[in-house]
């Protein structure tokens, strides 16, 4: 007879299990590095809105709603939408149009992803796993 090359069943069952291994270390690592990302730029679109924000009311003496924002050329089109990055921000305004709030919930994760809000201080404030408002603690510098 001859000898066959390839591979032991044994072999294959070892690769297996150091793939699996590894799968397992680098899965959590990656879906939380998506998480910080998609966090830094939740903030970094609620500071884009809340400048898009104060230059609308230099040039209408109110503020305006993310439909209002968009056309004005100072918001992305994909923050225009409401959404990016795996959050949906929303503008509200309050009855007298010179008070806002506007937020980013997360779209995926929600019990573990970071939720933000800011208003017309401009102080972005956020809250882990539930919405965000006034009294959550601002975000670090």
């Amino acid at each position: 007879m001859k000898n066959q090359r390839g591979f032991s069943i044994l072999e294959l069952l070892i690769v297996v299990a150091v793939v699996t291994l590894i799968a397992a270390i680098a899965i959590p690592n990656l879906k939380k590095a998506r998480q910080s990302a998609s966090s830094a730029s939740a903030v970094q679109s609620m500071r884009t809105l809340t400048t898009a924000e104060q230059m609308y009311r230099q040039k209408f003496q109110i503020y305006g709603t993310l439909s209002q924002l968009a056309p004005e050329g100072t918001l992305d089109t994909t923050l225009g939408t409401g959404t990016k990055s795996s959050y949906l921000f929303t503008i509200t305004l309050n009855a007298d149009p010179l008070h806002y709030t506007c937020t980013a919930e997360p779209i995926e994760d929600i019990d573990t992803m970071i939720y933000y809000f800011t208003d017309e201080s401009t102080v972005i404030r956020f809250n882990y796993g539930g919405p965000a408002d006034v009294n959550s603690s601002p975000i670090p510098r």
